[in-house]
């Protein structure tokens, strides 16, 4: 039960910070978005397991991938300034060592979060990778954003 109303204040809270308008309507329209991500998340089994996150951590790792964002956005303005011949464009596969899916879905979607850097796939401890760059994935080959995000894991 504890878990059901975590999620449900957290989505109230990120509903009512992030629309800004507190009419009626949208309240009501608020609260059956969440009922429905409540009854959605009830029937995929989400409250059966503890959850495998450290939510403490998140803040910190969430300051880091918005850093990382504007660093890539940079990069990508670049390469557009440059021209298409800056451009080198590759896909590679790389280690994928979270344990949980939830990790690992956190993993790829900062990956495609992240400007000029597209995941693929993830396929059994691999997860596929597309870049604008090359750079972009040695980048990720060091596995600085993996590090990070496996340092999520409880």
């Amino acid at each position: 039960m504890r878990p059901l109303v975590s999620l449900a204040l957290f989505l109230m809270l990120l509903w009512l910070s992030n629309s800004g308008h507190y009419g009626p309507l949208l309240l009501g329209l608020g609260t059956v978005s969440i009922v429905l991500v409540l009854w959605l998340s009830a029937r995929m089994g989400m409250y059966a397991k503890p959850m495998p996150l450290r939510l403490s951590k998140l803040p910190r790792y969430w300051l880091w991938l918005m850093s990382e964002v504007v660093r890539a956005n940079i990069q990508v303005v670049r390469h557009i300034w440059r021209g298409y011949r800056s451009i080198s464009p590759g896909v590679a596969r790389l280690p994928l060592p979270q344990k949980y899916d939830v990790t690992r879905v956190v993993y790829a979607n900062s990956i495609t979060l992240t400007p000029g850097t597209v995941t693929l796939r993830i396929d059994g401890d691999t997860i596929e990778v597309h870049a604008l760059n090359a750079a972009s994935l040695d980048e990720l080959a060091e596995g600085e954003m993996s590090r990070r995000v496996l340092a999520l894991e409880s």
